[in-house]
């Protein structure tokens, strides 16, 4: 996907000025694509658009989804998401991931 499609996708999720039902994840999720679904988790949770109720999954959606997690949201990042969430958080450094 370019970015330019990533930018579409997102701008379109939030101008709803709602909250994302699991479906609405979901097909976000399959229009943006493995790598960038921690940096759509970063914004539309950074916007208040991912409820407490879906945030469990996308959370762990987006940890599964990254070939490099680390690589894709800075590990503070991530231990934050992970605490939101109220998921134990995967053993995490500040530093790029490991090939």
């Amino acid at each position: 996907m370019s970015q330019a499609l990533y930018e579409i996708t997102v701008n379109a999720l939030l101008d709803r000025d709602r909250p994302l039902t699991r479906a609405d994840w979901d097909a976000a999720v399959a229009r943006v694509g493995g790598h960038r679904v921690p940096q759509l988790l970063a914004e539309l949770t950074d916007a208040g658009l991912v409820g407490a109720d879906l945030l469990p999954d996308a959370v762990a959606a987006a940890w599964a989804s990254a070939d490099r997690p680390l690589d894709r949201l800075p590990a503070a990042r991530w231990r934050e998401l992970f605490d939101d969430a109220g998921l134990a958080a995967p053993a995490v450094t500040d530093g790029p991931s490991s090939p």
